[in-house]
C-alpha cells in the first residue's frame, strides 16, 4: 500500500471562546460569506472544510466550532485532541472573554497534546470599536506569553477573516514543507547508512 504522504491529511483548526463572542459567525463568514444577527447558541461541535491556496500550495482544514457556554464546557475537551491549529476568540467590547481567554488557552495547553500547536488569538466585532473594553497591553501581553498571532475581525462586516485563516493556512503549510524536508533527509541517511553497510569485509 502506498503511504500517505504528510501533506496530504486535512489540518485540524479548532475555534475556542465563551459564548456569544462570535465563534459561528466568524466560520459562517469565512465558508459561506455570510452573517446573521439571529445565529442560535452552539450546543454541540460540527466541522467544515475547506481547501485554502498558499504560496506553497493547497492545504485542507478542518474547522471546529465549538460551544463555549459552561454548560457545555465539559464536552470542549472532546474538540482538542489531534488540533494543529486554535483559534481563541474573544468579544473586544467585553474584557472577560479576554481573560477567560488565557483559561481556554491554559486548558487547551493541558489536555492538547501537541505542543507545537499553532495559536491565533482573534478579537471580534472590531465594527464596535467605540464600545471596545479591552486594553492593548492586555493583548500584547496574552500574544507574548503564548506565542500566539493576534487578529482584529469583524464577522459582521467580514473585515480580517480571510486574513486570520490564510495566516493559519500559510503557517502550517511552512511546517509540511519543513517536516517533508526532515523526513526527506533522513531517509537519505538512512539509505546512505545501508548503503555503506551492505559490503562486508
Amino acid at each position: 500500500m502506498k503511504k500517505q504522504k504528510f501533506e496530504d491529511r486535512v489540518y485540524k483548526v479548532v475555534t475556542l471562546g465563551e459564548g456569544r463572542v462570535g465563534k459561528t459567525s466568524i466560520i459562517t463568514r469565512f465558508f459561506h460569506n455570510s452573517f446573521s444577527e439571529q445565529t442560535q447558541e452552539t450546543s454541540d461541535g460540527y466541522c467544515k472544510e475547506k481547501t485554502i491556496q498558499t504560496k506553497k500550495g493547497s492545504i485542507d482544514l478542518a474547522v471546529w466550532d465549538t460551544a463555549g457556554q459552561e454548560k457545555y464546557h465539559s464536552l470542549a475537551p472532546l474538540y482538542y485532541r489531534n488540533s494543529d491549529a486554535a483559534i481563541i476568540v474573544y468579544d473586544i467590547t467585553v474584557k472577560e472573554t479576554l481573560q477567560k481567554g488565557r483559561q481556554w488557552i491554559q486548558e487547551l495547553k493541558q489536555l492538547a497534546e501537541n505542543d507545537n500547536m499553532l495559536l491565533v488569538i482573534v478579537g471580534n466585532k472590531c465594527d464596535m470599536h467605540i464600545h471596545k473594553d479591552v486594553e492593548q497591553s492586555q493583548i500584547d501581553e496574552l500574544c507574548n506569553q503564548y506565542n500566539a498571532k493576534h487578529f482584529l475581525v469583524s464577522a459582521k462586516s467580514g473585515k480580517g477573516i480571510p486574513e486570520v485563516f490564510d495566516y493559519i493556512a500559510n503557517e502550517l503549510k511552512q511546517v509540511v514543507k519543513q517536516t517533508n524536508a526532515r523526513n526527506t533527509l533522513k531517509q537519505g541517511k538512512q539509505k546512505e547508512q545501508q548503503n555503506n553497510g551492505g559490503g562486508c569485509c
